[in-house]
């Protein structure tokens, strides 16, 4: 299977900006050195040209007074001793031709380059060229005509640009250094400009995309800057304003939720403990106990699926169908599903489905009658000690309007406890990813008998949470307990956070300070 392509990580507007002000700055500078340096070289040798024409008048005075007074043999000397004094200081190609009288004097009459050097200069001479090419050989010409004698004065390219060369290179080092201190100088006020306010900016949409709404940027010189910080805050604040009317909006829905959960209801021969706690602030669990005219009462757990505010609005019409239904006779759990099964699949989006475990009590005889819709099976323990499993009788509702379901019963026992619950405590997972499970659940409350219904409840509920580790819980919560008690004890109110004989927020606490310490 062949992997996705791998998406380079973007560049970010400070590191594109410098590189393009850099490489233009790096070309414009390297144009510029190299402008100099060829502009320096090139005066070097016109004034190196220059040198060699005075010179070249000067030899030629000379010269002619020598051959006015002596001889060619003078001339000669004369030239040899100017050429070894030159290549004694600072000019060690320097060569001079002398023609006159149809006759050629130069310094070194045996070098074999002699003919090549005489018809470089006299091709430089004649096409009035600063300097020639002649194979390897490159020259810088100075000449003077007059009278008669012709005075040629070369020097070699190469050696007046070796000895110019170190001078051109200081100054262009001196000018190179110059260029990268105002480059840094750009790169600076670039960052400072720019850079700076834009890692601000993106720290504050940072803060504000992790949920501080609060978060403002701060203001800036530049007016782009400023107004895009604006902006920001403008934005900030109204999604604070949205997010406060949103929470207040979803704090009245869940107080709607809890409002219409069975708080301070008393059932006949049954105690009872619950907790329901939503994953998010509303839940698309649901339990309740409603009364029946014959005296029986129902008893319902139920799961829409997801959370949040869809599944709340799922829930919550699952109990005005349940307690339309719940006015109608027959009042067998089976007939009640059916009934609520084809409003609700007739009313729900396609897609949408519910989980639901619905059992009628009857105190006078103890009968415990149930039918349930895909949920989970709910756990019976007696008070010897078996264990037995309330199973399924049929599929989800939603599915099809005309679903059937089955109907068991059996007759609970004093001391008979009863465990329902949503798939939020089976599902609940530990760090290293393992589902908490049924087979666990299970044991754990067989080993909660000797506990009251309030201890067990607080015991599941702090076994989760120990499970689970730091993670946040991922689904909605719902335990439900019951037992049966016998009719000396009357009825019993159910624990819920209602009365606060049972609070879930205080175990959390409990469990998080236990974990902490």
């Amino acid at each position: 299977m062949s992997k996705p392509p791998c998406r380079k990580r973007p560049r970010t507007i400070r590191f594109q900006l410098l590189l393009a002000v850099n490489v233009i700055l790096g070309v414009a500078l390297a144009g510029l050195l190299l402008w100099q340096y060829e502009r320096e070289m090139e005066e070097a040798v016109m004034k190196k040209r220059s040198g060699l024409n005075d010179e070249a008048i000067a030899i030629h005075a000379a010269v002619r007074h020598l051959v006015q007074d002596h001889g060619t043999r003078d001339v000669q000397s004369y030239i040899n001793d100017v050429c070894q004094q030159m290549w004694n200081s600072t000019s060690p190609g320097h060569h001079i031709v002398v023609r006159l009288k149809g006759k050629v004097l130069q310094t070194k009459p045996d070098s074999p380059k002699v003919a090549e050097i005489l018809s470089a200069i006299d091709s430089t001479a004649a096409k009035s060229k600063r300097w020639n090419d002649f194979g390897k050989l490159e020259l810088i010409v100075g000449h003077h005509t007059e009278d008669g004698i012709i005075v040629l004065v070369s020097e070699n390219l190469k050696n007046v640009r070796r000895a110019i060369r170190r001078k051109i290179l200081v100054q262009l080092a001196i000018l190179g250094t110059l260029g990268l201190l105002a480059a840094c100088v750009v790169n600076v006020v670039l960052l400072q400009i720019i850079g700076a306010p834009l890692s601000q900016l993106l720290k504050t949409v940072e803060n504000i995309s992790s949920g501080d709404l609060e978060s403002e940027a701060p203001t800036f010189k530049s007016y782009e800057m400023n107004q895009l910080s604006l902006a920001i805050n403008s934005m900030s604040q109204s999604l604070n304003e949205n997010d406060r009317e949103r929470r207040q909006q979803m704090e009245k829905a869940r107080n709607i939720q809890q409002h219409l959960l069975p708080n301070g209801i008393q059932i006949p021969g049954l105690a009872t403990a619950c907790v329901f706690e939503p994953a998010d602030t509303v839940a698309g669990d649901y339990y309740d106990f409603l009364p029946l005219a014959d005296g029986s009462w129902l008893i319902c757990v139920a799961d829409v699926i997801g959370h949040g505010v869809p599944a709340a609005m799922g829930a919550a019409m699952l109990k005005a169908l349940l307690m339309a239904a719940s006015e109608l006779s027959p009042y067998d759990p089976a007939n009640l599903l059916q009934e609520v099964n084809q409003r609700f699949a007739a009313t729900m989006l396609p897609g949408n489905f519910a989980s639901m475990f619905l059992a009628r009590w009857k105190p006078d005889t103890n009968e415990f009658s149930w039918a349930s819709a895909g949920h989970l099976p709910g756990i019976m323990l007696e008070k010897s000690g078996r264990l037995d499993s309330l199973k399924s009788t049929g599929t989800l509702m939603g599915l099809d309007s005309g679903t059937v379901w089955e109907q068991r019963t059996t007759f609970l026992s004093t001391g008979d406890r009863i465990l329902l619950f949503s798939d939020g405590v089976t599902e609940t997972r530990s760090p290293n990813g393992e589902l908490f499970g049924q087979e666990r659940l299970t044991a754990w409350f067989s080993c909660c008998s000797v506990l009251s219904l309030q201890s067990t409840v607080m015991r599941i509920v702090e076994i989760l949470i120990e499970w689970r580790g730091e993670s946040v819980l991922s689904d909605d919560l719902t335990v439900v307990v019951l037992q049966c008690v016998s009719s000396d004890n009357g009825t019993s109110m159910i624990e819920t956070d209602s009365n606060k004989s049972f609070v879930l927020q205080n175990i959390l606490t409990k469990v998080e300070k236990k974990t902490t310490q």
